[in-house]
């Protein structure tokens, strides 16, 4: 009923499988966020959660969960506070955090304490489910949700 496709068309389908689902399933969207999208709490399938003020304050609690400590060990376990901002281009191709941003697409957290300074997470908003939006740690921006932590917000 069907003829076998020839050996090349079926090499090249092989071949070009890894790379079409590398950039087709795995890729996720970035979107934009203003202060009252990001303002509210966030949590992780594991159960830590991060409180965002208007303010550009937060506080934390969790952090040190499994998922979260593979990604950076010096996280604070119990309850901890500071400041997010969002990073902007700094006009050289480059973005860093901006106090005075009022969207984007990324956050970064800036922990109060000695002890929490070390902790470094950069997060990346990207579009979820049910069109709604999911901030995912971040290591590269290229891969927003390379380490597979997410927080969505509680409604």
């Amino acid at each position: 009923m069907f003829d076998t496709p020839s050996r090349p068309v079926r090499w090249a389908a092989v071949l070009l499988m890894p790379s079409l689902l590398a950039t087709g399933c795995f890729v996720d969207d970035t979107a934009t966020l203003s202060v009252d999208r990001v303002v509210g709490t966030w949590t992780s399938a594991d159960g830590a959660t991060l409180s965002f003020a208007a303010d550009r304050t937060f506080t934390s609690t969790g952090l040190a969960s499994k998922k979260l400590a593979d990604y950076d060990e010096r996280c604070p376990a119990g309850r901890a506070a500071g400041t997010w901002q969002f990073f902007a281009d700094d006009g050289d191709g480059d973005s860093s955090t901006s106090q005075k941003a009022v969207s984007g697409s990324e956050v970064g957290l800036f922990f109060e304490n000695p002890p929490q300074s070390d902790c470094s997470i950069d997060l990346t908003a990207v579009k979820a489910a049910k069109g709604r939006t999911a901030l995912c740690v971040t290591l590269d921006p290229d891969e927003p949700c390379g380490p597979g932590i997410r927080f969505t917000r509680r409604t």
